[in-house]
C-alpha cells in the first residue's frame, strides 16, 4: 500500500467504516508493515474475528512497537480465544505502567472483569481515580466491580452516588442507582432517584433488566402509567426479533 493511503485507511477506521478499511488494506501492493498489520488487527478485532486479529497484531508486534489501543485489542482477542492467562498478563502490563489515558484504563478494567478478575478491574479503577478524581465513569465502574468482587453493596451505592455527583446529566448512572435500590428493597428511595427522569430521557434507558425491575417498582408505588412506559420501552428494545440488547452493569450488581 502506498504510504499516502494509510492516513485514509486510519480515517475510515476511526469513522467505523470497517469493511472499507479492510478493503483498502487488502489492496496494498507492497510488503506489509507493522502499521498495516496493526490496523488490520484492530479492524478484525472490531469485526469479532478474534483469531485473525490476534495473528495480525502478533505479526505487528514482531515488526515494531504497537499502540496501546492495539495491545488492548490483542488482550481482548486472547480472552475471546480462551487464552486467559495471556490476556490477563497483557492487561496487567498495560495497567501497571499507569501511563494510559483514563479511557484506555477503563477498557483494561472492563477486559479484566470479562475474564473473571473483578478485583483487578476494581484496582485499575482505583488507579484512575487516584490520578484524576473527576472521572465519573471510573467511580461507577468501580462500584460494579466491587459488587462482583463480593464487597458490601453499600460501597457500590456510595461509588454510584459519587459518579452521579460528578456527572449528574448521565442518565445511565441514575438508572444504575435506581436499579440497585430496587434490588435492595428500598422502593421509596428508588422512586425518588427515578423522578428526575423525564419522558424524553426515559427513552435513553437501554437495559431491559433495569426496565423490567423499575416497572415492577413503579407498579408497587401506584404509578401504572410510568410502569407502562417502561414496558413499552422494553418491547421496543426487544424488537425486531433476534436482536440482542446488551445489559448494563447495574443490572448485574446483585445483592
Amino acid at each position: 500500500m502506498a504510504t499516502s493511503t494509510m492516513p485514509l485507511a486510519w480515517a475510515c477506521y476511526r469513522r467505523g467504516e470497517l469493511t472499507k478499511t479492510l478493503r483498502l488494506l487488502d489492496e496494498r501492493d507492497e510488503k506489509q508493515t507493522c502499521e498495516v498489520h496493526q490496523l488490520k488487527g484492530l479492524v478484525l478485532h472490531d469485526l469479532g474475528r478474534a483469531g485473525e486479529s490476534a495473528d495480525e497484531l502478533e505479526r505487528a508486534s514482531l515488526l515494531g512497537p504497537i499502540q496501546d489501543e492495539a495491545r488492548i485489542a490483542l488482550a481482548s482477542s486472547y480472552a475471546q480465544l480462551k487464552r486467559i492467562d495471556l490476556a490477563r498478563e497483557l492487561y496487567l502490563q498495560l495497567a501497571l505502567g499507569q501511563t494510559l489515558s483514563s479511557e484506555l484504563m477503563l477498557q483494561v478494567a472492563a477486559g479484566l472483569e470479562a475474564i473473571d478478575s473483578p478485583q483487578l478491574a476494581m484496582k485499575v479503577c482505583e488507579w484512575i481515580t487516584e490520578a484524576d478524581d473527576s472521572v465519573a465513569q471510573a467511580f461507577y465502574d468501580m462500584g460494579f466491580y466491587a459488587a462482583r468482587s463480593g464487597q458490601p453493596l453499600y460501597l457500590t451505592e456510595a461509588l454510584t452516588r459519587r459518579a452521579m455527583q460528578l456527572a449528574p446529566e448521565n442518565i445511565h448512572f441514575r438508572i444504575g442507582l435506581v436499579s440497585l435500590l430496587v434490588q435492595l428493597d428500598r422502593d421509596d428511595e428508588a422512586l425518588a432517584a427515578f423522578e428526575p427522569i423525564s419522558s424524553i430521557d426515559f427513552r435513553q434507558i437501554t437495559c431491559v433488566s433495569c426496565l423490567l425491575r423499575i416497572a415492577e417498582m413503579l407498579k408497587r408505588q401506584g404509578l401504572p402509567t410510568l410502569a407502562a412506559l417502561c414496558s413499552e420501552q422494553t418491547t421496543e428494545l426487544k424488537s425486531p426479533v433476534g436482536v440482542s440488547v446488551p445489559e448494563c452493569k447495574a443490572s448485574e450488581a446483585q445483592p
